[in-house]
């Protein structure tokens, strides 16, 4: 039996952006990515002028950046970029954490043999 610690969904912008004074904006996603993610999502992110941070409210979840309404299309280009870019490298980390305890159960797996063996060469001992 192989045990699966997680799956995971690619986290997307799931609309447009949408602002109530023309300098805040918020772009809703899809889910709330796991806090891996996010730390990956906010290496992506560094050292860049937006900025954006992850905004929980009972009805959604939500990308909130500040930019003026004329840089408004590269960042939400930028945004996706960043988001697509750490949906690839969480699943490679999530592959490599599966590969990992895969590994480590098969080795589990052959000391138990190993000890079982022992057990029934000197059980008549």
């Amino acid at each position: 039996m192989s045990f699966r610690p997680a799956s995971f969904t690619d986290v997307r912008r799931s609309g447009p952006p949408t602002t109530q004074n023309g300098t805040e904006w918020v772009v809703p996603c899809s889910q709330q990515p796991p806090d891996e993610w996010l730390q990956v999502f906010k290496t992506e992110t560094g050292g860049t002028a937006v900025a954006p941070e992850w905004v929980l409210n009972d009805r959604s979840i939500q990308l909130r950046f500040t930019s003026g309404p004329d840089d408004v299309p590269s960042t939400v280009q930028s945004i996706d970029r960043w988001i697509a870019r750490a949906n690839e490298q969480y699943r490679n980390w999530l592959q490599e954490a599966h590969r990992k305890g895969d590994e480590r159960r098969r080795g589990e797996q052959t000391e138990a043999d190993r000890v079982r063996g022992l057990n029934e060469r000197f059980r008549d001992l």
